[in-house]
């Protein structure tokens, strides 16, 4: 949720991220990279790759990918992630490859139109670091919005 939360999205969007995301999903990529015995080099690589691709996947670019769009993922398709149109629900998860929603199902193929809303759906999370950092231990039912009344910070 709070990757998710921004109800506009900017390039500093893929940094919004919760501390036991952070820890999980570094663990879970960098772990089994390790542990295969994988030169140095190649771990450095694989975070240039993911750092650049996370900078311009949640920027402003209006780059949909042309034939490479179901190879690599693009920031049209990121940006359909992150939206909260109905028809985005649940699609495109792929970090890196659109070709897994598209095993999947869950890959939507949105060419030339963008979203119009961005960020978590019927909930948004409270101001401030620490705040939004105890959410997911909460009862978030106190957090439900009506979605006419969601502000774009």
């Amino acid at each position: 949720s709070v990757h998710h939360s921004p109800a506009a999205m900017d390039w500093l969007s893929g940094s919004r991220l919760h501390l036991f995301e952070i820890l999980v999903t570094r663990a879970g990529v960098f772990l089994p990279i390790f542990l295969c015995g994988f030169d140095e080099s190649v771990l450095n690589a694989y975070v240039v790759f993911v750092g650049f691709q996370a900078v311009l996947n949640h920027s402003n670019v209006a780059l949909e990918g042309g034939p490479l769009r179901k190879v690599l993922v693009t920031p049209h398709f990121h940006h359909w992630h992150h939206a909260a149109d109905d028809e985005a629900i649940d699609k495109n998860y792929a970090a890196h490859l659109p070709v897994l929603d598209l095993m999947f199902g869950s890959y939507l193929d949105t060419k030339g139109r963008w979203p119009k809303k961005y960020g978590v759906v019927g909930k948004i999370l409270p101001r401030g670091l620490i705040r939004q950092h105890i959410y997911p231990f909460q009862d978030v039912s106190k957090y439900s919005v009506d979605e006419s009344k969601r502000d774009a910070s």
